[in-house]
C-alpha cells in the first residue's frame, strides 16, 4: 500500500516532466528550478544511453546499500510494468550509487520509469524512443563545470545552484528549438573539481531525467574520484594496459551512427586504438562514426597550450585517419572553432557549409557553459581552420541533426533563435571520401611511448588522490 500510494503522488511531477518531453515550450523559472532542485539533488536520478536503441541506462544515488530496481511501463498506471534490477556501488562519499540497465525498447514508445533503492523510491519520469532511430537530433555542449563553492559552506551552495541551473536552462532552450533532441553530448568537465556533489546537481536538471546524456572524462573530472561510480556506461573497454583512475573508453549505436567516447587524459596509445578497433568491428555496418574527446586538438585558440595539443594530435588524428572518423566533437579551450576537413594532419579540403563526402575528419571545439571566455589575445591556425567565432563570453551549445546520408550542425548562443553558424556533412555511401588507411611506422612507436607515459602520469596521480582525500585508494586499480 505504501508503494502504491507514494506512486500516486508522484504521478502529478510525472505528468509535468511527460509534458516537458513531449512539449519543449514547458517553462521552467527559477522558482520551479529551486523547486526541482529541492526534490532532485539528493538522489540524482540521470539517464545514460544504452548499447543501443533498444536499451536505455539509468544511474542514481541513495545513502544505504539496495538491491536497486527500476520499474518500467508503457503507461503512466503502470499497469503490466516490467522490473529490471541492477548493481550498488558504494561511492568514496560514502553513498551509494545504483545502475541498472532498460531492454527491450521499442521505437517509437513513452515509457515511464520509477527508481527504487531499499526505502527510497524516486519521483516517476518518462523517456520517449525515436520513431526512426537513424533520423535523430542530438544536443552537444562541453565544458559545463558545475561548480562546488568551497568557500560557502552554509546552507545550500549558491554556485552549485547556479551553475547546474545553467546546464538546465541551456537545455530547456535547445529543446525548444528542436523536440527531436533525443541524446545530450557532454564533451568533459561537467564537474569543476569532481566532487559527488557537482555530479549530484549536474543530475537534477529536468532534461536528464527524460533524456540519456553521453558524458566524457574532463581533466577537471580527474580532480577527483566521483566520476569513477557516477553514470552508467554501456561498452566499456575492458582489460586496458593503461586507463584513468575514474573510467575509460565506451561506444554506443543510434542507428547508423557509431558513438566512441574516449579519455583524452589518458595517453596510452595503444589502448585507445585496440578499443576503437574493436569498436568498429563490433559495428561494420555503422556508416557514421563520431569521436567524443575533451581535449581540443586544432584550433590553437590558447597559444599556451598548443604544445600539448601537438602531442595530443599526433596520438590521436592517426586513429582517426585509420578508422575513418567522420566528425570528432572536442571541448577544454572553451573557444567555439571547426577544421577543415583534415588528414594526416593536413587540411585536404576546406570548410564550406555543405562539405559532400569528405576526405577526412572534421574537428569542432565547442565553448563552455558555465566559464566562456572572452580573451582578445588569442592565437589561431589558419591552416587548419574554417569556422570560429569571436569571443564574447557567450555560453554556446550546437544541435546535431542526424539523417541517414547527412549531419548538420546548427551552432547557437544561449538566448538567440537564430544560428550563428551551420554547416552539413554528406555522405553518398558507407565510406564517403575516406582514404584507404595507411599506419606508418611512426604511429605504432608512439603509441607504445604514450602508454609508458600514462603508466607513470597514474602513479603521480595516485600520490596526488593520497594527500587530497586522506584515505588508501587501491594503487593497481589507479595504475593500471
Amino acid at each position: 500500500m505504501k508503494t502504491v500510494s507514494k506512486r500516486l503522488l508522484s504521478l502529478a511531477i510525472a505528468m509535468i516532466i511527460a509534458i516537458t518531453a513531449a512539449v519543449p515550450s514547458f517553462a521552467v523559472n527559477d522558482i520551479t528550478w529551486e523547486a526541482l532542485w529541492a526534490t532532485e539533488y539528493n538522489n540524482g536520478v540521470i539517464l545514460f544511453p544504452g548499447k543501443d536503441e533498444t536499451e536505455m541506462n539509468v544511474s542514481w544515488y541513495h545513502s544505504e546499500y539496495s538491491e536497486p530496481k527500476v520499474i518500467v511501463s508503457k503507461s503512466i498506471t503502470f499497469s503490466d510494468a516490467k522490473t529490471f534490477t541492477g548493481d550498488c556501488i558504494e561511492t568514496y562519499d560514502g553513498d551509494f550509487a545504483n545502475r541498472a540497465t532498460i531492454t527491450g525498447l521499442e521505437k517509437g514508445e513513452r515509457y515511464y520509469y520509477q527508481c527504487i533503492s531499499g526505502d527510497f523510491e524516486s519521483n516517476v519520469y518518462s523517456f520517449e524512443t525515436d520513431e526512426n532511430p537513424d533520423e535523430f537530433s542530438a544536443l552537444y555542449m562541453t565544458d559545463i563545470h558545475v561548480s562546488y563553492d568551497k568557500k560557502d559552506t552554509e546552507g545550500i551552495n549558491e554556485e552549485l545552484v547556479r551553475t547546474a541551473g545553467l546546464f538546465n536552462d541551456i537545455t530547456k532552450e535547445a529543446l525548444l528549438k528542436n523536440d527531436d533532441i533525443s541524446i545530450i553530448l557532454s564533451t568533459g568537465d561537467q564537474a569543476s573539481e569532481g566532487l559527488e556533489s557537482e555530479y549530484k546537481a549536474f543530475s537534477s536538471a529536468l532534461a536528464v531525467k527524460s533524456i540519456p546524456v553521453a558524458t566524457t572524462i574532463g581533466n577537471h573530472d580527474r580532480k577527483g574520484v566521483a566520476y569513477k561510480t557516477f553514470g552508467n556506461k554501456p561498452n566499456e573497454q575492458k582489460n586496458a594496459t593503461v586507463s584513468s583512475y575514474i573510467g575509460g573508453n565506451y561506444w554506443f549505436t543510434r542507428g547508423d551512427v557509431l558513438f566512441l567516447v574516449v579519455d583524452s587524459n589518458n595517453a596510452s596509445g595503444i589502448d585507445h586504438r585496440k578499443f576503437v578497433k574493436e569498436a568498429v568491428k563490433a559495428n561494420p555496418d555503422a556508416k557514421w562514426k563520431v569521436m567524443m574527446a575533451h581535449h581540443d586538438l586544432y584550433s590553437g585558440r590558447l597559444p599556451h597550450r598548443e604544445s600539448e595539443n601537438a602531442l595530443l594530435r599526433i596520438l590521436w588524428a592517426p586513429i582517426a585517419d585509420e578508422f575513418g572518423i567522420d566528425l570528432v566533437l572536442l571541448g577544454h579551450s572553451h573557444y567555439y572553432t571547426v577544421t577543415n576537413v583534415l588528414y594526416n594532419q593536413k587540411s585536404v579540403q576546406p570548410y564550406s557549409e555543405t562539405m559532400t563526402d569528405p576526405e577526412g575528419t572534421i574537428y569542432m571545439v565547442s565553448g563552455s557553459i558555465s566559464r566562456p571566455r572572452d580573451d582578445d589575445d588569442i592565437g589561431l591556425n589558419d591552416e587548419w581552420i574554417g569556422a570560429w567565432n569571436t569571443p564574447d563570453d557567450r555560453q554556446i551549445y550546437n544541435v546535431l541533426d542526424f539523417t541517414e546520408d547527412s549531419i548538420t550542425v546548427s551552432s547557437y548562443y544561449k538566448g538567440e533563435n537564430d544560428a550563428f553558424n551551420k554547416y552539413t556533412i554528406v555522405k553518398t555511401d558507407k565510406d564517403g571520401g575516406h582514404p584507404d588507411k595507411i599506419s606508418p611506422l611512426y604511429n605504432p612507436i608512439i603509441r607504445f611511448i604514450g602508454t609508458i607515459y600514462g603508466f607513470f602520469n597514474n602513479i603521480g596521480v595516485y600520490d596526488d588522490l593520497i594527500n587530497k582525500y586522506g584515505f588508501d585508494v587501491d594503487f593497481f586499480e589507479i595504475v593500471f
